[in-house]
């Protein structure tokens, strides 16, 4: 779609149902599995005007962060507003800038440049873990969060609250990191390793 420009971001969480978002365009368009034009959602005719961060969820909503209200919004399979955080700036003390968001059935992930911060199924605002460097490995599983910090593999295991350090098995200077239960796949230079 050469007149939406570049996408900021492509979810394949579902790839039955690829969401490629055009935040400057504040446009969704969603694919099926051959990569077919399915529809488009306009974010700003349901009132989301200045969308920064998306990410699909398991029930075929969307979640988005609009940086005007400063708040994640849920758009549900009717493209309807089914959930709404509070305005974020109140909720921590500043302005978060996300740079990337992750969602399941549970649990909403925002990464900003201060650190992580957790939201449940509806939009509120559980925990947030301050992070010293931008981490390169995000990963949310059912009921925890695998993430980096300063080379170092960290897990938080989010109903019970608990922080672990976890083995790397990958090296440190990966680009991309994506971890299946005991093994890590890993982009570096061009390469992707399975070992």
């Amino acid at each position: 779609m050469k007149n939406l420009g570049a996408p900021s971001a492509i979810d394949v969480s579902n790839p039955l149902r690829i969401l490629v978002f055009y935040a400057s365009q504040a446009v969704i368009r969603v694919l099926d599995n051959n990569l077919i034009d399915q529809s488009e959602l306009d974010l700003r005719s349901m009132g989301i005007i200045q969308p920064k961060v998306m990410a699909g969820t398991p029930d075929q909503g969307i979640w988005i962060f609009d940086e005007i209200s400063a708040s994640l919004i849920k758009i549900d399979t009717k493209l309807k507003s089914s959930a709404l955080s509070v305005d974020l700036n109140q909720l921590i003390g500043r302005r978060p800038n996300p740079l990337r968001l992750i969602a399941n059935q549970n649990w909403v992930i925002m990464q900003d440049q201060q650190g992580i911060i957790i939201f449940d199924q509806f939009g509120s605002k559980l925990k947030s873990i301050p992070l010293e460097s931008t981490t390169n490995v995000l990963q949310l599983n059912e009921n925890s969060l695998l993430y980096s910090e300063n080379g170092q593999l960290m897990s938080y295991q989010m109903t019970i609250n608990t922080f672990q350090k976890e083995n790397n098995l990958c090296p440190e200077n990966a680009v991309k990191v994506y971890f299946s239960e005991v093994k890590c796949w890993y982009l570096d230079q061009g390469t992707l390793y399975l070992p």
